[in-house]
């Protein structure tokens, strides 16, 4: 079985029989901290985090980062429902405790959105530096002739010299 079709399947919850003995074998995907392969999620990310260290592309790191932060559907509001759900879950104990945990868990949620509100515009600025960068104002006028095309510009003055000037003596 492929390894992208192995871990697409991991990565939703299938595991082989182990009295299997038709089919490969297949491992969850590990890391040197996590070698079992408990934290499939979290192994997600670290291969989203890879690609986008790979990405060849502006346009492709941002479609990568659109992935954790877009407002509907992206990693960040995922995670936030996540927390909403554990705070409910936490609340249905109906223990003082859970509601502790409860409120914790709220504003876990409310964090987690705030970052994304926050980080609003970075997939816009990523694209943006894909694009030439604009010419800044301060060589126009440092040089008024530095961002004029096509106009010659001034021949430099000689140095002084201190050597006397010829024909004249001292």
């Amino acid at each position: 079985m492929p390894a992208k079709v192995r871990n697409y399947w991991y990565g939703y919850g299938f595991h082989q029989d182990q009295h299997d003995t038709e089919t490969l074998r297949m491992t969850l995907p590990s890391t040197p901290t996590d070698p079992a392969g408990h934290y499939l999620l979290g192994r997600h990310v670290l291969d989203l985090t890879d690609q986008l260290n790979a990405s060849a592309s502006y346009e492709e790191a941002a479609y990568l980062v659109d992935q954790v932060l877009e407002p509907i559907d992206g990693l960040l509001e995922r995670l936030a429902e996540f927390f909403e759900a554990a705070a409910e879950k936490a609340n249905d104990s109906g223990r003082e405790e859970g509601l502790d945990l409860h409120d914790d868990l709220q504003e876990a949620a409310a964090t987690v959105r705030a970052l994304g509100e926050d980080l609003h515009v970075v997939v816009d600025r990523i694209h943006a530096l894909a694009s030439p960068p604009r010419l800044s104002w301060q060589p126009g006028v440092a040089d008024p002739h530095a961002t004029t095309p096509g106009v010659p510009r001034p021949p430099a003055a000689a140095p002084p010299s201190s050597a006397p000037a010829p024909g004249r003596t001292r």
